[in-house]
């Protein structure tokens, strides 16, 4: 598997943002009102990253446990389970992917509100559309960090090659 790129983040963001940009303008057509915000998305992420960091704190002490060099190799961790790292891999490429897409359509949202900032329902959703792209930016961080984390380097890699995950 290849790691995230520049490339794929901005692809996901701009296909997103244009959705997003749209779809406010046609659901403001057809209901002449603007798009809601939710606060539960907010609390959603929130959640989600805490729970992410969780799970990347606790991946990179067994890793590090498993691959330190100075314990005897009896008294070492075992590593994760393949399926168990196969599996953080997973979840790294679908956070960063989820995380592009969020920021992407609410920052296409929020390019659709700016004509009319001046109303106050507008500045109450794009301040929660803020907050919302500022927590989908820290899970695309964390998901990035993640993915660092899982990549290994294998023996038959050239130098300068992407290197392969765990």
């Amino acid at each position: 598997m290849k790691p995230t790129t520049v490339k794929n983040i901005l692809s996901f963001m701009f296909i997103s943002m244009i959705v997003g940009y749209f779809l406010t303008s046609i659901y403001e057509n057809l209901t002449s009102s603007y798009i809601p915000v939710s606060s539960n998305t907010i609390i959603a992420l929130a959640i989600l990253n805490f729970a992410l960091l969780y799970w990347i704190i606790i991946f990179k002490n067994r890793l590090s446990e498993a691959r330190d060099k100075n314990q005897v190799i009896s008294q070492r961790k075992a590593p994760p389970h393949p399926l168990v790292a196969a599996r953080t891999v997973a979840l790294s490429f679908a956070g960063s992917r989820a995380a592009c897409l969020i920021l992407g359509f609410y920052f296409g949202m929020i390019l659709n509100l700016l004509p009319n900032v001046e109303l106050s329902p507008i500045k109450s959703r794009i301040f929660m559309a803020l907050i919302i792209i500022a927590l989908s930016a820290i899970l695309l961080g964390l998901s990035l960090w993640l993915e660092k984390i899982c990549r290994i380097k294998d023996s038959d890699d050239k130098p300068g090659d992407n290197a392969s995950f765990a």
